[in-house]
């Protein structure tokens, strides 16, 4: 996740689809390395316009060796532009203006937009693997009733959590940790986390490019970062030595986790982890069915 502030928006960028490019880069660094380019000081429509073209080429050069149906991807783009929240969405099988998605990727990358009406004052946009919809319209109902954002942040780690452990996909791509912000209309108003099953010694937070945002530490303890002009990646904060889950490598210039396997089932661990997610699981499964059957 980035969270950024332009010239006339702030919000949050998130991605699905292509871990890494040719050259070793992540979705992550391509936006990090426009901001290098100073892309963030232009007005949204242009940042938008910039990263379709940067990310268009590496595509392409992906579908060639991955074909079609393994080379989709999506950047979503969610931002409080002019006073007003709107969902942008760059991708090459999808659109944020329509339903449904495309099952081979396109040569040429789409912007589309979409944005809340008096007919639908809430906009939920999800891309990749896709919630339930009882979950879907859980978070919808309770912002309707104008829930606190605890509840509306706990509803949509639900959904996340569903998607992994769902129809027995906890060993899947999806991992039931769900890295949030919440964004306000004022650019003062970010805040972000991570929530992960079995707890964290460490909260791995998003990268942010000329804003700043309040990091939940639990509880009422927080921390702040980042500001305007400034470039942050790959941050994390914690307390005490278990907190050093990540160290500066100066050949690659960047920072690096590491990653432990689990010594039961074998799937890694985040450096900023407690335990392993798909353990966890399976233990509560099996809890579940021991239970039915006595």
């Amino acid at each position: 996740m980035t969270v950024f502030g332009c010239a006339d928006a702030h919000g949050v960028i998130v991605y699905n689809g292509i871990g890494m490019d040719d050259a070793g880069k992540t979705p992550n660094e391509w936006l990090m390395s426009l901001a290098e380019q100073q892309v963030f000081d232009l007005p949204l429509t242009e940042i938008l316009d910039r990263i379709a073209a940067d990310v268009e080429p590496r595509l392409i050069s992906l579908r060639q060796v991955y074909g079609s149906t393994r080379s989709r991807h999506t950047f979503v783009v969610s931002v409080w532009e002019h006073g007003v929240p709107t969902i942008y969405c760059i991708s090459n099988y999808e659109r944020a203006d329509e339903n449904g998605e495309a099952a081979k990727a396109s040569e040429k990358l789409t912007v589309s937009k979409s944005v809340p009406t008096q007919m639908h004052p809430i906009r939920i946009f999800a891309t990749g693997s896709h919630p339930p919809h009882r979950d879907l319209q859980a978070m919808s109902n309770a912002i309707k009733a104008g829930a606190q954002l605890n509840r509306v942040k706990a509803l949509s780690v639900k959904a996340v959590k569903d998607i992994a452990y769902g129809r027995g996909r906890g060993r899947g791509v999806v991992g039931a940790s769900c890295q949030w912000a919440f964004v306000g209309s004022k650019r003062e108003e970010v805040w972000c986390g991570l929530d992960v099953v079995g707890g964290a010694v460490a909260q791995e937070t998003p990268n942010l490019i000329y804003i700043a945002a309040n990091i939940s530490l639990g509880g009422t303890f927080s921390s702040r970062l980042g500001g305007p002009g400034m470039l942050i990646m790959d941050p994390y904060s914690g307390l005490g030595e278990e907190a050093r889950v990540a160290h500066y490598d100066p050949a690659q210039k960047r920072t690096v986790f590491h990653e432990l396997a689990c010594g039961l089932c074998g799937h890694p661990i985040p450096a900023s982890h407690r335990s392993c997610e798909v353990c966890l699981y399976e233990q509560h499964s099996d809890k579940k069915r021991l239970r039915r059957r006595t």
